[in-house]
């Protein structure tokens, strides 16, 4: 290679740029899931033991905690998929920059996947 010449920096795809923005988002579905079935799985016992029919409502909460817990697990195969693309990117990024290409500065969520 020439002393003079650079190696082309990779452009940063689409799906690198939406990893950046969804990087620390999410995380609360689990728990939110978890807690909606146990205070419906809680509201049954209640309305069970105490005779009061009203409770019964409390199961409605079951629903939607595995719906809330399906949307969060989808959103986590989305980042995990993302942030293969982005680690792939940082990689290439790397090798450009051992071949003498000027490479733009790293965002905190690329520079973590070094």
């Amino acid at each position: 290679m020439h002393p003079d010449s650079t190696a082309p920096v990779p452009p940063k795809p689409e799906a690198v740029c939406e990893y950046e923005r969804i990087a620390e988002k999410g995380g609360w579905h689990d728990e939110a899931g978890l807690l909606c079935v146990l205070a419906s799985v809680a509201g049954a016992i209640f309305a069970a033991a105490s005779h009061k029919p009203a409770a019964w409502a409390l199961l409605l909460l079951a629903p939607l905690g595995v719906f809330i817990w399906i949307r969060g697990r989808r959103f986590g195969e989305r980042q995990r998929r993302l942030e293969a693309v982005a680690q792939e990117y940082v990689r290439q990024l790397m090798a450009a920059q051992a071949q003498g290409a000027r490479i733009p500065e790293l965002s905190r969520h690329l520079s973590r996947l070094l």
